[in-house]
């Protein structure tokens, strides 16, 4: 994690995702800037936050540990969205793991900070009580995925979910091959199940294989498996 220290920065990326209209000055002046690289961890199960996370460029991935050890995929979120605003105010220990898919912008503010300003911000207030409402959906969406469809729709999910920004358009071309153990893992089936669903694309045209990377060929097939079921 790299912190930035430009409050240009911060002032410009407030006003492009609209905060100054839900955080006071004093909140959006004293925020944080930081940059989390590919794959790294924003929080871990059991952390302790001392602040919030808000995504302002980039893509997080959430997923939630099962008392197997196991992981299983919650959602993939895009800007603008929230972290840490579950255990804003009672300090819970951290439920879900969160990395940074590609580079990710975070703005960060302290809890101390963001408590006060909880007293009179009724836009605040607004703001978070809309992210836990589309968190408990995603959550209930999520886990219908995760028991009722076959793989071959969840990871059709998955990549549509993955490729895709928040406006619709393919945001990354390719996944490595070499981490379908850790999907499978997230969709909670086997790699050798999950390898057979991969080739079976491959046959289909759905997807390619070149050089440990996989690439998406037909979108629309893609879409039409994934029946409008994301995780995000």
């Amino acid at each position: 994690m790299q912190t930035i220290n430009d409050r240009e920065a911060v002032r410009a990326l407030a006003l492009k995702n609209g905060l100054d209209g839900i955080f006071s000055p004093l909140v959006t002046h004293k925020m944080e800037l930081r940059r989390y690289a590919d794959e790294e961890k924003l929080c871990l199960v059991g952390d302790q936050l001392d602040g919030m996370f808000i995504l302002v460029e980039g893509k997080l991935k959430i997923q939630t540990l099962l008392p197997n050890g196991k992981s299983m995929l919650v959602r993939f979120t895009n800007p603008i969205s929230v972290i840490g605003d579950v255990e804003l105010l009672h300090r819970f220990p951290v439920k879900n793991q969160v990395e940074s898919v590609g580079k990710s912008l975070i703005l960060f503010a302290k809890r101390r900070l963001l408590l006060r300003e909880l007293e009179e911000n009724t836009a605040l207030l607004r703001f978070l009580v809309g992210e836990l409402s589309h968190k408990l959906h995603t959550l209930g969406q999520a886990s219908a995925l995760n028991l009722l469809y076959p793989v071959e729709n969840r990871f059709a999910s998955y990549l549509m979910s993955l490729f895709a920004d928040k406006n619709g358009d393919r945001r990354v071309e390719e996944i490595r091959t070499s981490s379908l153990i850790e999907t499978a893992e997230l969709l909670g089936t086997s790699y050798r199940h999950l390898n057979r669903i991969v080739r079976r694309f491959i046959d289909e045209g759905i997807i390619t294989r070149n050089r440990g990377r996989l690439s998406v060929l037909d979108e629309g097939k893609l879409a039409e498996l994934a029946n409008g079921n994301l995780y995000e």
